[in-house]
């Protein structure tokens, strides 16, 4: 057990008969080649455990029976399907045709339908796109997870931002043996991917490779892949033709280094500015064959449980996944590529409907992102007079069994991280560290993260994503994933007890 994570170590503790069976249980936390995750893996393991399991034993009899207080959740903002997807999933529900086994491909008539849409967005392929470029998955998660295990081969590296989305961080160690690095992110960078720094990131990883392995393996790991999530997952950063010289770097120091660009658009359609989306590092027509395109439905379109997500490459690619789905599940569903053409088509349908349905969603992300910022600020943080009236009227509504004046007033020592106000999506970052080593009335300092966690969870039942969970790059700092994807009452509740509790601590 001394190379398994923490968490797991309390499940076998309570569990002792399983200990001697743990090597029946393929990839129950361990990497696949070594039998344990990297110290990074690790240590994100150790902290979503906390988060998932050991919590509940902090319960006490004054927070039993209040609803758990959920602030890290990666849910976006119960909504309607957008229309078209609506429609199209009704059709082929309605129809005769679910009877028939699909290709492992994807149905071709969705793919077409796609097709059309990548070009109008600037899609550029050397030999000509065509629908052989696009492959539909159960989710981008899934995607991923494909990618990883044709691209990686044992001790190879995908290369990750720290910040980043953490149970990516997982997946290359458990499927294909390969070893997740981190490029970390800076406030001197505003948060954006440096390409120097990219650059001199993957020289140093696949130094240290050469020097570690040589040929013993026959053949030297290397850096195989650079996770590029635009926008950003968490940052809500976006790269657009406003600063494209980013977007290009990247793309031109992976290409020089045969470093493959998984480009995740999965929050694209967030962006609150609704005239520069992110854009695709497959436009470029000089990147396509080097970039890995990855997206979906679930956090933009209301479709979450459907689990669709949709995957445009190089053809070997494409063929190389389409390989992987029929060894593993015969056959790409339909319903989910039906929902991706309604989703992504070229129809002038399509371009009325898209400002209808998302113009409001964001203004209403826009509107919670303020909320927030009075929330851990104070209501005097808001220069609109306005906003100003309409914000203090949701607290006084919502926050009614708390000390109003002190929920207006802010948090104490609780701040936004500097730089990292999102461009896109519905997550922020918070910096605890004014509380670090304040001492509560039971006597639990605030050391370090999983002790500010326990704190909350114990007083107000309150969770949020820790900074270790998502390798954020200043392990000194005290930091903290929160979510606007709530509605407005529970945003101002959830806030309010936090605001109540960590008033507490001295």
């Amino acid at each position: 057990m001394q190379n398994m994570p923490d968490s797991l170590k309390r499940i076998i503790e309570k569990s002792p008969n399983l200990e001697h069976r743990i090597r029946g249980l393929p990839n129950l936390g361990e990497n696949l080649i070594d039998g344990q995750f990297s110290k990074e893996v690790s240590k994100i393991y150790d902290a979503f455990g906390l988060y998932g399991n050991e919590l509940y034993s902090l319960e006490n009899e004054r927070i039993r029976n209040i609803s758990s207080r959920s602030l890290g959740g990666g849910s976006p903002m119960r909504t309607s399907a957008f229309p078209l997807c609506k429609e199209a999933l009704i059709n082929i529900i309605s129809s005769d045709e679910l009877s028939d086994y699909p290709m492992a491909a994807g149905d071709e008539e969705s793919r077409k339908i796609i097709l059309e849409y990548l070009k109008q967005e600037g899609l550029k392929c050397n030999n000509g796109l065509s629908e052989d470029n696009i492959i539909f998955t159960v989710s981008s998660t899934h995607a991923f997870n494909i990618i990883s295990s044709i691209i990686a081969r044992p001790h190879d590296v995908i290369l990750m931002t720290g910040p980043n989305y953490g149970l990516f961080t997982f997946v290359p160690e458990r499927i294909s043996g390969a070893t997740v690095e981190i490029l970390p992110l800076s406030e001197e960078d505003n948060w954006y991917v440096n390409p120097q720094k990219l650059s001199k990131r993957i020289d140093e990883i696949n130094a240290d490779l050469k020097a570690k392995y040589g040929e013993s393996l026959g053949y030297t790991p290397k850096v195989v892949a650079f996770l590029n999530e635009n926008p950003h997952n968490p940052l809500g950063k976006v790269m657009n033709e406003n600063n494209k010289e980013i977007l290009e770097g990247i793309g031109n120091v992976c290409l020089s280094k045969g470093v493959f660009v998984i480009d995740d658009l999965i929050y694209r359609d967030l962006t609150y500015d609704r005239d520069n989306l992110a854009k695709p590092m497959a436009s470029y027509e000089k990147f396509f064959d080097n970039t890995i395109t990855i997206t979906g439905l679930s956090k933009s379109y209301g479709l979450a449980s459907i689990r669709s997500g949709m995957v445009v490459a190089n053809e070997i690619i494409i063929r190389a996944i389409r390989n992987k789905i029929f060894q593993t599940m015969d056959s790409s569903p339909v319903l989910q590529g039906r929902a991706l053409a309604g989703a992504f088509n070229a129809s002038e349908r399509r371009k009325k409907e898209y400002g209808n349905y998302f113009n409001p969603i964001i203004e209403e992300y826009k509107y919670r992102l303020e909320l927030l910022k009075a929330l851990i600020n104070g209501l005097d943080f808001i220069d609109d007079s306005s906003l100003r009236e309409k914000i203090e009227n949701d607290i006084r509504n919502y926050a009614f069994d708390y000390n109003i004046n002190q929920i207006l007033d802010g948090i104490p020592n609780v701040d936004f991280v500097n730089g990292t106000l999102p461009d896109s999506g519905f997550f922020e970052m918070l910096d605890f560290t004014g509380l670090k080593n304040k001492v509560a009335e039971n006597g639990r300092v605030i050391s370090d993260e999983k002790e500010l966690l326990k704190y909350l969870y114990e007083q107000e039942k309150i969770k949020l994503i820790l900074g270790q969970s998502i390798s954020w790059p200043n392990e000194e700092q005290l930091i903290g994933r929160v979510t606007t994807a709530l509605p407005r009452e529970d945003l101002v509740e959830h806030f309010s007890a936090m605001n109540k509790c960590l008033r507490k601590l001295r």
